[in-house]
């Protein structure tokens, strides 16, 4: 069911960036000013702070959070946004299950009960107000887009699609133990198509044994043929 609220994982962050976006617009924040990295936000996973970076700017913290799913860049930017700031975007979007309620990889705050979430259909909404540039400007439209291009996951939708094929797909990737998500915009000459498939509930989930990664890779392959047939 595409209206299924799922939690999230790695997806919110496509809403963190146009959030963030939207403070931009509104003359709240620049993408050129610095934004420094405190040390104790600073966390095992990074491979983007651990040589000891601590400042850079609002853009590059973007970048790095969703080009690298780097959880230090999005724990920065959501105090520098504002969990209600990131909210609010959502709703003014009319994401129904959209929702950003805690930090990444903050397990006390799951076993309380706050996480974070999304569906399909919302991710659809935010896909394609982005691929139309309904929201925002279309130079900030452009720039999301062209960060999410650069988004260096291809372990799931683009699994089978990396080998020597020039694919533009603008897409976040989530994963968390037995969920994997993968969202985001096909753009084939002269037409585009919103792939979104969310996996819960996955047996076994690990990098030794990737089925939840496979099947999204497989069901990608073959809508991506037949829209490529056309």
């Amino acid at each position: 069911e595409a209206g299924r609220r799922v939690v999230s994982a790695s997806t919110i962050k496509t809403a963190i960036m146009l959030a963030a976006f939207r403070l931009v617009l509104d003359g709240k924040l620049s993408l050129s000013q610095t934004v420094r990295v405190p040390e104790e936000e600073v966390l095992d996973d990074t491979l983007v702070f651990d040589a000891g970076m601590r400042e850079c700017s609002l853009e590059e913290m973007i970048t790095w959070m969703i080009v690298n799913s780097d959880n230090t860049a999005t724990n920065v930017l959501i105090d520098v946004v504002g969990m209600e700031a990131v909210n609010g975007f959502c709703a003014s979007l009319g994401l129904k299950s959209t929702g950003l309620q805690r930090k990444m990889l903050d397990g006390a705050s799951v076993r309380s009960g706050r996480n974070n979430y999304t569906s399909a259909a919302d991710q659809l909404l935010i896909y394609s107000a982005l691929f139309r540039e309904s929201i925002l400007t279309p130079g900030l439209c452009r720039l999301a887009k062209s960060i999410l291009l650069r988004q260096r996951d291809c372990t799931m939708a683009l699994r089978y699609l990396c080998g020597g094929e020039s694919v533009s797909f603008a897409h976040k990737t989530g994963g968390l133990d037995f969920l994997r998500h993968d969202a985001g915009i096909f753009d084939l000459p002269g037409q585009a198509y919103y792939f979104g498939c969310f996996v819960t509930g996955c047996m076994e989930e690990s990098d030794e044994n990737p089925v939840a990664e496979r099947l999204i890779g497989t069901l990608s392959k073959a809508v991506y043929e037949s829209f490529a047939a056309k």
